[in-house]
């Protein structure tokens, strides 16, 4: 049996493409791109190489596989085997992990898809089976292969410049103690950037820092195309997946069909002097099209200031409660500041599905209520183990803050005052460069700060409320891009391409004739749904199933989607955690309520808190607080058969669903005769 609880699964797919830093505050920040240099047409910086061959190896999958991948048969896996340094081919070499995901009945097109995620340091492998269905296996209709790796020195590569002490005490100082003794945030500043330090140590002992950069990782992706054996590619970057993607263009055109950049990180921009401006450039969109709205405008008014006095409010009297990660179970109790509310509602603006929401959410906070927050910074703590941060810092350090300069950034700072926390504390902020002053990348060429010139056909996809990686970079990559066709997503977040409907259906076409844009008809349709409160109370309908393979028949909600065999959500909303689970297995009931305690991360198991006849059925009912959320559980047996029925409402529904929902369910399942 295959069940689902609270694991914000559209939260954690858009993790996979976001770009990360982490915040020396208590609240993790994500973060990326920002700014504006000059270009001038570079020449090409293919790494400098002897000679050297690189290989292939095939190898068991290291990661979890998506349902309905077969190894060996749908997907196949291994390792790139390069230099580390290119220079030196007799030196060490390192292991980049790939994963090449087969369509239905074998490629028929010669020319495979390459996926390149964001960060620099995101896991593309790691939390690969969230997000399969939804963003990854539509790519796969048109006859392609998908080939998804993690990048040099990260995730399941060898070697991964992880940083555990640096993710352990972000840990520790989500609610600003350290054994028990409050610190500030200069003292927690100061304990990470000590943890850097170490970190940095613990990697230089067992990889050369300065060979972890864009030009190296643009030479891996050229190599892997080598040894697999294919004459072109087309590639398809998200955030700093662009950037890299872009590094390709310029050192190694030949080898590319198309390229799509969404979320565009160009390299003639300057990252950290523009977060304030790009942040900035954000929130004025969000506090405009509320404003625009009737239903939002009436509902959250005065949504800007509301928001910054909040912020104030919050550096007065700092916030507490509890997140819980959704796949460790682990609860960790938060202490959030104003400076921690801008980098929470910054992080927010990356998740389009989240977006529509963040109005009920400022005025949440605002009125002392944070269970929206709680939920979305548990499923966020996930993203800790799809981070290798050395890596981040490697690529960074060598070709971003580089080009600028601590002095250059504390001058701009005092031009941001409502930005101050934040700035003065995040790793995307002054800390960073602190952070690169210790950590041995090297120096990037002058190529790392100039436009990329290319022929090759490109699709650059922007988001309306992309806070870090803003449209007007994606229409300045494109001035330089002889064939290059710019969209601009309304109502989207960062990261365009993995967004159902328009902007997917558009990457789908281009990847199919990139030589013709695509329809864009479909952008005109895009408005944004605000979720704002109703009296209204929208009466619930059933229809009935039938489910051969588990032996079972009864009723759902009319309108609520089926995400996976007996898993249904409602999805009003990014946020909307109502799910109903109605599934049947061999087994009994008191095995399967131990598996739900096991997965739900409970100590001990649910008492029962009442029966239910229906259909000469005896069911035993449970009811629990979960992760900030009600699950109710029912469980009946019938013939060696143990019958399911789960209900995940958020606690101000739960009572109403579960008259409207859960009881109908429990009453309507039955076993196949």
């Amino acid at each position: 049996m295959r069940t689902k609880v609270l694991v914000a699964s559209v939260i954690l797919a858009l993790l996979l493409v976001s770009c990360g830093e982490p915040a020396s505050t208590p609240t993790e920040v994500v973060s990326e791109p920002t700014a504006t240099k000059q270009p001038e047409p570079p020449a090409a910086t293919a790494e400098p190489t002897a000679e050297y061959t690189a290989n292939f190896e095939s190898a068991p999958c290291p990661m979890r596989l998506p349902l309905g991948q077969v190894e060996g048969n749908t997907v196949e896996c291994g390792y790139l085997v390069v230099p580390e340094d290119r220079t030196d081919p007799n030196g060490d070499s390192i292991r980049i992990a790939v994963a090449i995901f087969h369509p239905p009945g074998g490629a028929t097109r010669p020319d495979p898809i390459i996926y390149l995620a964001g960060g620099p340091g995101i896991s593309g492998l790691e939390f690969l089976f969230l997000s399969f269905d939804t963003v990854f296996a539509p790519v796969l209709v048109a006859g392609r292969d998908l080939i998804v790796l993690d990048q040099r020195g990260i995730g399941f590569s060898q070697p991964a410049l992880d940083c555990p002490q640096v993710s352990d005490l972000g840990l520790d100082l989500l609610d600003m103690e350290i054994d028990g003794t409050q610190v500030t945030d200069d003292e927690a500043n100061e304990l990470f950037l000590e943890a850097l330090e170490a970190c940095e140590a613990d990697l230089s002992a067992v990889a050369d820092l300065s060979a972890y950069n864009t030009v190296a990782n643009a030479a891996d992706i050229n190599d892997l195309r080598l040894a697999l054996g294919y004459d072109q590619v087309n590639l398809w970057g998200t955030s700093y997946g662009t950037r890299l993607a872009l590094g390709v263009m310029r050192d190694y055109p030949e080898g590319l069909r198309s390229v799509v950049l969404d979320a565009v990180y160009p390299p003639d921009v300057d990252l950290y002097m523009d977060v304030p401006d790009n942040l900035l450039r954000a929130y004025d969109a969000l506090f405009e099209g509320c404003a625009a709205d009737d239903a939002c405008s009436a509902a959250f008014p005065d949504l800007e200031k509301v928001f910054f006095d909040t912020v104030d409010q919050l550096n007065e009297t700092p916030a507490t409660f509890q997140v819980t990660n959704p796949l460790t179970k682990e609860t960790y109790d938060v202490l959030m500041n104003g400076g921690d509310l801008i980098a929470i509602l910054f992080s927010y603006l990356y998740q389009s599905e989240v977006i529509p929401s963040l109005p009920e959410i400022i005025y949440d906070a605002a009125q002392g209520s944070f269970d929206l927050i709680a939920l979305v910074q548990g499923s966020l703590l996930v993203q800790r183990d799809a981070m290798s941060l050395g890596m981040e810092l490697s690529v960074q350090c060598n070709e971003e803050r580089a080009f600028g300069s601590l002095e250059e950034y504390e001058a701009h700072l005092p031009d941001y005052p409502r930005l101050a926390g934040f700035l003065e504390y995040a790793l995307i902020g002054k800390p960073g460069y602190y952070a690169c002053a210790g950590w041995d990348s090297g120096q990037a060429g002058p190529s790392e700060n100039q436009a990329v010139v290319s022929d090759v056909p490109t699709l650059l996809m922007a988001g309306e409320f992309d806070p870090i990686t803003p449209p007007a970079w994606a229409f300045r990559a494109a001035e330089t891009l002889e064939n290059g066709m710019v969209f601009e997503y309304p109502g989207v977040g960062h990261g365009a391409s993995i967004v159902e409907g328009c902007p997917h259906d558009m990457l789908l076409a281009f990847l199919d004739d990139p030589s013709t844009a695509p329809d864009d008809a479909c952008i005109a349709g895009m408005d944004m749904a605000w979720v704002v409160p109703s009296d209204e109370t929208i009466p619930i309908e059933f229809e009935p199933f039938t489910n051969e393979a588990m032996g079972i028949s009864g009723l759902v909600p009319v309108g609520w989607t089926e995400a996976s065999p007996g898993f249904y959500t409602r999805g009003s909303s990014g946020l909307d955690v109502a799910t109903l689970i109605e599934q049947a297995a061999p087994g009994t009931a008191s095995a399967l309520l131990a598996g739900l305690a096991g997965q739900l991360g409970l100590e001990e198991l649910p008492t029962s808190v009442g029966e239910r006849e229906a259909n000469g059925l005896t069911w035993r009912l449970y009811a629990l607080e979960v992760q900030t959320v009600s699950v109710d559980i029912a469980l009946a047996e019938s013939d060696g058969l143990v019958l399911l029925v789960l209900l995940q409402s958020a606690s101000d529904e739960r009572d109403a669903l579960l008259e409207a929902v859960y009881l109908p369910a429990v009453d309507a399942l039955v076993p196949l005769e």
